[in-house]
């Protein structure tokens, strides 16, 4: 389950992936309302052990029936080549568990 405290003018985010504990902040970088898309950086914590960068965008596509689709796109630069982490995983999952916690308060309103 997560746990997101407001920092200044980053968000602070808790997550276990995987049974250990993982944090990172993240900071909205850009909302495009016209298209629905915000695009956040993450850092510091796990992120920062890892990557030279990593950047989260979330997109909202509305479909004809009135329903809609929530698209999430991760862009990272490996801190070194050599890391083993190939990929953000556990913040995909995150993410895609969030979106499903979210999805469900709002049908049962």
């Amino acid at each position: 389950m997560a746990f997101i405290a407001p920092n200044n003018s980053a968000w602070k985010a808790f997550f276990n992936p995987v049974g250990s504990a993982k944090q990172s902040k993240e900071k909205i970088e850009t909302i495009d309302d016209d298209n629905k898309i915000i695009k956040f950086s993450l850092f510091g914590g796990n992120v920062s052990e890892n990557y030279k960068s990593l950047k989260a965008i979330l997109q909202v596509i509305h479909k004809e029936d009135g329903s809609g689709i929530v698209k999430w796109t991760y862009e990272y630069e490996k801190l070194k080549q050599d890391l083993t982490i190939a990929s953000p995983n556990a913040h995909l999952d995150f993410s895609a568990k969030v979106t499903k916690e979210i999805d469900a308060h709002i049908v049962m309103e």
